[in-house]
């Protein structure tokens, strides 16, 4: 037998430990390595386990390299080559569902010959720091599922019944298996209106057990599975003005987004986009043979050629053709750098806002698995966010060397102040030394006035009080409920001017669905058990090991009910647990009476 049920895993984690690739990048990459025809992307399964593998990392390597790394020596970790199948089956054989490694192989062997040395430096190591340290950097956060209503495609109102009923009839299927009927809550699925997103729900983090990219809604595209802060980027530019003024009333106008793929936030924009056209502009009666142009078209830009691709399928899914949805708006993927568009490009002549939500550190994504990396240099980190820091600040004065546009939305998922107020800041004082009266300038996105969380005055950036509250910043670590995320919103100062004080936040319609209001927090903060190693008794008798546990059990009944273990899922961990110790000293008997039947065979031979 090969180790073939973890080589998908191995693979992937190979390919993000080498090259540094995001991991989604690298699952949702469906090229083949040599360009010809497409590759499968990974199941469900073999992403969770490299994810769960991941987030492992730091107590794997800590339990290879105890004792002046003698069991990474044993196992010969420098000479495997593959250490992304050796890490996955590390952690299954310590940390996984079973304690164990299905199938076969050379690297199992090499592993499984040392099976319980590697047990008694994890329980060493998991001791000494008090648990399985998690590599995130202890950020063991749990979100709300959040799901954006792909208005596009479908509609808020069709959404909630659909989601309702799935969950209703999932969460009765797990009852059953449970046992466990006696609660309303549990029959009846809940399910919020987002506070700041229009078409954005929120269910509880549970939900995403059914919500991921095989449920039939996703891959029909009629919800889109994105987190709520990176709804932000979109909604400020469509809505950062609170609203169409009287003069865009008049005529619709282009937009670019200038690093679209995977494409979340240009879907998102082009939803929002074509309702608010819907509610100026009602479409002109189609004349006999001649198909109407859209109003507004989206120029969405990747330089990537496996990211491009990803957009182009995302974009088919997720946006219809301008005949499909009334003629309003189209999305127009563009390969190509969006550092080397010609502003004076006449294609370009509508473009009036640009989404620059450009690469960066992703250091705000406290659960992304790209963060459970096995160590950090703060030296190649610091170079890294400096290098980023200098592309972003050269990508946003591009953004505004374009001569029509007069708003730009620059965001990141990062919380370094290097990417985010000292990019503002270096901008801005290049645009200030235009002065034509069309200078660039700050602006509190209307649509966001309620959010609390503000950007830094002073620091790297050296903003002002008034400036660093026009940026908004969402901090996944301190109660903000999602990702870490930065939104800046840039805008001319005639535009601004003009806006006046009468300019009001839209409102959210939200379908008779009650608004969040922190209702999962409390879910939220439950975190899971802490992470067990099955033993491997060494020279202990089975009788021996029966009287203790027998012991053990005499122990519990004497102790006080407040002391007793209420959870169904610890008891049945603790008896599979006993279970599997007691096989171990059973194979250890088998093996010591192999050894002596060999020896007596060796001396009747001599």
């Amino acid at each position: 037998m090969s180790s073939s049920p973890y080589n998908g895993a191995g693979s992937l984690l190979n390919e993000h430990l080498e090259n540094h690739r995001g991991l989604k990048s690298i699952a949702f990459d469906t090229k083949s390595k040599n360009g010809k025809g497409k590759k499968k992307a990974p199941d469900m399964a073999t992403y969770a386990t490299v994810c769960k593998t991941m987030q492992h990392l730091s107590t794997i390597n800590g339990v290879l390299d105890a004792n002046n790394k003698k069991l990474r020596k044993a196992i010969g970790f420098d000479v495997v080559r593959n250490k992304g199948l050796l890490y996955v089956l590390i952690y299954e054989l310590l940390f996984g569902k079973y304690k164990s490694i299905r199938g076969g192989g050379q690297i199992k062997r090499m592993i499984v010959k040392h099976e319980t040395e590697l047990r008694h430096e994890a329980e060493e190591y998991i001791s000494e720091h008090g648990g399985v340290p998690d590599s995130s950097g202890g950020n063991n956060v749990k979100f709300p599922r959040y799901v954006r209503v792909n208005t596009l495609r479908s509609n808020v109102s069709d959404i909630v019944d659909k989601l309702k009923e799935d969950l209703s009839s999932k969460m009765a299927e797990t009852n059953t298996r449970n046992h466990d009927n006696d609660t309303e809550e549990k029959k009846s699925p809940s399910i919020y209106a987002d506070a700041h997103v229009p078409d954005l729900l929120v269910l509880p983090p549970t939900a995403s057990s059914l919500l991921h990219r095989d449920n039939e809604l996703v891959k029909s595209g009629k919800i889109v599975l994105q987190d709520k802060s990176s709804c932000f980027s979109a909604l400020v530019l469509a809505q950062g003005l609170g609203g169409n003024t009287k003069e865009e009333k008049l005529e619709s106008f282009d937009y670019i987004d200038a690093c679209a793929a995977p494409g979340n936030k240009t879907s998102h924009l082009a939803a929002l986009v074509h309702s608010s056209i819907g509610d100026v502009d009602q479409p002109k009666k189609k004349k006999k043979g001649k198909a109407n142009s859209p109003k507004s078209t989206i120029f969405a830009f990747d330089r990537a050629e496996s990211r491009f691709d990803i957009l182009q399928e995302r974009m088919g899914l997720l946006v219809p053709s301008a005949a499909d949805n009334g003629n309003k708006v189209a999305v127009v993927p563009i390969h190509g750098d969006f550092l080397k568009a010609d502003p004076s490009d006449p294609k370009f002549a509508k473009v009036r806002a640009i989404m620059l939500d450009p690469s960066c550190s992703g250091s705000g994504i406290v659960n992304s698995p790209d963060r459970w990396m096995e160590e950090v240099d703060d030296d190649k980190d610091k170079k890294r966010i400096q290098s980023l820091s200098n592309f972003q600040v050269v990508a946003l004065k591009h953004a505004m060397s374009f001569p029509n546009v007069d708003r730009i939305v620059y965001s990141t998922c990062s919380v370094h102040e290097e990417e985010n107020e000292g990019v503002v800041s270096k901008a801005l004082s290049e645009a200030e030394k235009l002065e034509d009266g069309n200078e660039w300038e700050l602006m509190a996105p209307v649509c966001l006035e309620h959010w609390p969380r503000r950007g830094k005055e002073g620091g790297i950036g050296g903003l002002t009080k008034s400036q660093a509250d026009c940026l908004v910043r969402c901090n996944g670590l301190e109660g903000d409920e999602t990702n870490g995320f930065f939104v800046s919103f840039f805008v001319r100062k005639k535009v601004s001017l003009s806006t006046g004080p009468e300019t009001s936040r839209m409102a959210i319609e939200n379908a008779g669905i009650p608004v969040y209001d922190g209702q999962f927090l409390d879910m939220c903060k439950k975190s899971e058990a802490p992470v067990e190693v099955a033993r491997v008794a060494k020279k202990v008798d089975i009788k021996e090991a029966t009287k203790n546990q027998k012991q053990q059990v005499q122990t519990q009944k004497n102790e006080p009910s407040s002391v007793k273990a209420t959870d169904k899922t610890v008891k049945k961990r603790e008896k599979k647990l006993a279970w599997k110790r007691k096989q171990a000293l059973q194979k250890t008997q088998r093996m010591k009476k192999k050894e002596g039947a060999a020896k007596a065979t060796t001396k009747d031979v001599k």
